[in-house]
């Protein structure tokens, strides 16, 4: 348990990272331990997730499987996703060569939009308060702004704690 002065707190999870904390939050028995993080959660923010996937690894297809969309009712749950012109100057190379391909291998779909890795459709739990960052790259290796730029998260935490 943390000693803070509230009784909940906000977590933060990037890409993958917010996956394990939808798991987290579960008081089911995981790899032998029981987390309950839902009994000390505020806020559960994800950013660039791959929450909804097509093809997806064993973990993430069973957290979605298991605790889909906003499962745990006492939980608020905000998903950000990023959207990127993948053709514009302040996408780099990594965005340019690898974005098409990761999009159609988690949502299906070539063309859809992204934050240059996750597909847009895959970033946005459902259930969820959803925000939506246009120009926002998955990481600083991606693009020029991403999630944890100081303006991206002056943006998506002013949604947040309105």
């Amino acid at each position: 348990m943390c000693d803070t002065k509230t009784e909940k707190i906000d977590f933060i999870g990037h890409s993958s990272g917010g996956i394990m904390l939808r798991l987290y939050l579960s008081d089911q028995l995981f790899g032998g331990k029981r987390y309950n993080g839902k009994s000390i959660t505020e806020n559960l923010i994800t950013l660039g997730s791959p929450n909804q996937a097509l093809r997806a690894t064993k973990l993430r297809k069973f957290v979605d499987k298991e605790y889909p969309g906003s499962f745990f009712n006492e939980v608020n749950y905000i998903s950000v996703g990023g959207v990127v012109d993948i053709r514009s100057k302040e996408a780099y190379f990594l965005t340019k060569f690898l974005a098409r391909r990761s999009y159609e291998s988690i949502s299906g779909d070539f063309h859809c939009e992204g934050d240059g890795l996750v597909p847009l459709s895959s970033s946005l739990l459902e259930g969820s308060n959803k925000v939506i960052l246009q120009d926002t790259f998955h990481g600083g290796i991606f693009g020029k702004f991403w999630y944890g730029s100081k303006s991206r998260v002056m943006d998506w935490w002013r949604t947040i704690k309105l």
